[in-house]
């Protein structure tokens, strides 16, 4: 039997975040996997992976980011469809990640419809759309694939969603945006603890597919993998971490 897994999102949730936990908690081999298949993936598309170790305060984990060109300012759902599923062939995904990869982007797409009260094919996406947002979701598949991760092993904790406002290509909005909030229908979550945007659309849509069930509190973590974001709420880096229990029967 698989063990169960745990994802710590009090200090928030974006995709690069979710995807730098998981390479994070890989094994040496499974991480020159993923290296090398996101690499090949942002070569083909005229850029490149970075991937970078970082300590901050008692944590090491890592940020993962993808430096890729953006020949459009906005893409459609169509578009953004499109390149989604070239990434996803590029890292040759199986069956099954291809499969939470389409309900992840659904799942935004129908957010964003609903948020903005047109047809999904009259969504436009923004900060959804680009290149390195759509590599996170793709690259999220694969984590998928080399971690072996189901839903039903996988506990997450609420998620803290942050506070006030955010600036965003339909002006300054509160937090959650429209979208966000949709995504967080039926999930464990709460305001704070910084100011700001703590929970990406992407990332809560990506966590809504993953997590099978979710708890206020977790057991203490054994093996751990840390992913952190790019973003700092008052000084403090947004980070996950994935984890094993320390002790199975705490878990229980």
């Amino acid at each position: 039997m698989k063990n169960r897994l745990y994802l710590d999102l009090t200090m928030g949730i974006s995709g690069d975040m979710l995807v730098a936990a998981c390479y994070s908690f890989m094994d040496e081999r499974k991480r020159e996997q993923f290296a090398h298949a996101v690499e090949s993936a942002c070569n083909e598309f005229g850029g490149r992976a970075d991937i970078i170790q970082i300590k901050v305060d008692q944590f090491a984990g890592f940020s993962v980011g993808w430096k890729l060109r953006d020949l459009k300012i906005a893409r459609t759902a169509q578009e953004a469809h499109e390149m989604l599923d070239a990434f996803a062939q590029r890292l040759e995904l199986s069956t099954t990640s291809r499969e939470f990869v389409e309900r992840a982007f659904n799942d935004l797409i129908d957010a964003e419809a609903k948020a903005h009260r047109v047809p999904r094919d009259k969504v436009h996406l923004h900060e959804l759309g680009r290149s390195a947002g759509l590599m996170n979701i793709a690259s999220a598949g694969l984590c998928v694939d080399l971690l072996e991760l189901e839903p039903e092993r996988i506990i997450g904790s609420y998620i803290s969603i942050g506070d006030g406002e955010v600036d965003t290509a339909h002006g300054r909005l509160s937090v959650p945006p429209p979208a966000t909030a949709r995504l967080l229908l039926n999930m464990r979550f709460r305001f704070g603890p910084f100011q700001g945007e703590m929970a990406t659309p992407t990332g809560v849509a990506l966590v809504r597919n993953l997590v099978g069930s979710q708890k206020d509190t977790l057991p203490d973590e054994g093996r751990l993998g840390v992913g952190f974001g790019s973003r700092e709420f008052d000084g403090t880096r947004g980070f996950v971490r994935l984890f094993e229990a320390e002790d199975e029967r705490e878990a229980e």
